[in-house]
């Protein structure tokens, strides 16, 4: 019988080895360090899955990274938790054990705010309604490499997090296979939506 290679599962389902309060805490830590590096790179969480960056002479003030966090977060959060309810008729799902295994499924996003201190994430094109179409050419042109190199990490990034969010919710909830599968997308698409939604209201 086939062993499980404990590093893989570090990587991409630590759930088997932390849940309940100790992974909403560490979760919660991370999410902490997540809003200040992204404040500090720039780089703009702005809803449950979104990954962007901001032009270098741009300023956002840090409530509002903290914000996404807690938005994004909360979102997935009480999404993925009704979803199991209705998904499963399992009695045994835990609010806290979703909360804080999602909170630690941002992990890898610290790798993509980390990305962001690089000047050449931020490559700015300005107001897309009056930017002169030669001059956006050129630029793209010019950054081509490094914009197709950052926007393939940032991919892999991307993928990494939701496999772990579906670990978190599968393991959190035990529902897998095509229930697991589906009923994970659906919550997903449904809390990107939810916390874009708050996000326009609270920030506008």
């Amino acid at each position: 019988m086939k062993k499980d290679n404990p590093i893989l599962n570090w990587l991409f389902n630590p759930f088997k080895y932390i849940a309940g309060v100790k992974a909403l805490i560490a979760g919660w830590g991370i999410i902490l360090l997540l809003s200040f590096l992204a404040y500090m790179s720039k780089t703009h969480f702005d809803g449950a899955i979104d990954i962007h960056y901001a032009c270098l002479d741009s300023q956002t003030p840090y409530y509002i990274h903290l914000l996404y966090q807690v938005i994004g977060w909360g979102s997935l959060t009480i999404v993925m938790y009704i979803t199991a309810r209705i998904a499963t008729k399992s009695t045994n799902i835990r609010l806290i054990d979703i909360a804080g295994t999602l909170a630690l499924s941002q992990t890898p996003l610290l790798l993509a705010a980390l990305l962001g201190f690089l000047p050449q994430s931020h490559i700015c094109f300005g107001d897309l309604e009056s930017i002169n179409l030669p001059l956006l050419m050129e630029t793209l042109n010019e950054n081509i490499i490094s914009l197709s190199i950052i926007g393939f990490i940032i991919i892999i990034i991307s993928i990494w997090s939701i496999v772990l969010k579906y670990n978190a919710y599968s393991v959190s909830t035990n529902i897998k296979g095509i229930t697991g599968g589906i009923s994970f997308a659906i919550a997903l698409i449904i809390a990107e939506i939810i916390s874009k939604v708050i996000l326009y209201l609270t920030l506008s």
